[in-house]
């Protein structure tokens, strides 16, 4: 009798669910047509969107990617590419002869799993040749939330997990914390992030963050990331980056209102850091664009304290 009932309750939980945003449409209905309900649409939140690049065959453009490239693949033989030997996270690509040129596509796959489309045409000369991934990242998660694709999920922790409870009483502890870190943080525009303190358990760092608002405006954090950085030895600065997610953060209040202060914990799994490596922390404005980011030394983070 419970599976009759709830059979029958099924549709009405259906219904109650977000409708899907069929991505491609006219594909969806031409092989609906043929193959009946056994077709599942492509859902427009699961769709990672493409850059357009130029390239020509006179100048080579460089890409350069957070992470370690691990595959490239061309969708025909107009394009030319390849990873640098030096750096294992720059692309190069260069078009094989202008006459015979039509659009195409390349499609990188980083180490940290992370997929990157691009849509290649032929310009005589191209207007960008040298492109940072990761420094796009802003306009990627603002553009993709106005388009409804490539959803981002920040709460990586459930909170049926059975870690979550003791996460939280662990965030809660961090969160009352003396301060112990001094003049580690970034200002912009009247808002400023401070590192307060770093502390340890189990498998997690738990980063003790203060934000100051001394703005007449509101300012609500959309989402945090968390990088960790190969440094360059000849220039001191970071040329490959792997995002490390954010489990959880407390308060779950992420605003934080005009001309006052607010004491946060972000919770992030624990990464071997080298003396070669450091982990850069970033703080992202809801509907804005006073986005706050600061560098985590190798030293410092040797500092953190057990809970």
């Amino acid at each position: 009798m419970k599976k009759i009932i709830s059979f029958l309750l099924l549709p009405l939980f259906l219904k109650a669910q977000k409708p899907v945003e069929n991505a491609n449409k006219q594909m969806f209905n031409e092989v609906f047509a043929n193959h009946n309900q056994y077709v599942l649409p492509v859902d427009k939140a699961s769709v990672i969107g493409s850059y357009p690049l130029g390239v020509s065959d006179q100048k080579t453009v460089h890409v350069l990617f957070p992470s370690e490239i691990k595959e490239v693949d061309v969708g025909n033989q107009n394009v030319v590419v390849q990873v640098t030997e030096a750096f294992n996270n720059v692309l190069r690509v260069k078009a094989n002869a202008r006459s015979t040129f039509k659009e195409t596509n390349v499609t990188v796959i980083c180490k940290d799993g992370k997929l990157y489309s691009f849509l290649a045409n032929y310009q005589d000369n191209p207007e960008v040749i040298n492109l940072s991934i990761g420094h796009n990242q802003t306009a990627d998660e603002r553009i993709s939330r106005e388009l409804g694709i490539n959803f981002h999920h920040q709460k990586v922790l459930d909170e049926n997990d059975e870690s979550f409870n003791e996460i939280q009483d662990l965030s809660e502890q961090a969160l009352d914390k003396r301060r112990y870190i001094a003049n580690v943080g970034v200002y912009t525009m009247k808002v400023t992030a401070l590192l307060r303190g770093i502390y340890t358990k189990g498998d997690n760092l738990y980063y003790q963050v203060e934000i100051r608002n001394r703005s007449e405006i509101d300012y609500r954090i959309d989402f945090a990331k968390v990088f960790l950085s190969d440094i360059s030895e000849i220039r001191r600065v970071a040329v490959q980056e792997e995002e490390i997610p954010v489990k959880y953060h407390l308060p779950t209040d992420r605003n934080i209102p005009g001309n006052t202060d607010k004491m946060f914990v972000f919770v992030v799994p624990v990464r071997a850091i080298s003396a070669s490596k450091q982990v850069d922390f970033e703080l992202f404005e809801e509907k804005g664009a006073r986005h706050l980011r600061f560098t985590i030394s190798h030293k410092l983070l040797q500092r953190a304290r057990q809970l």
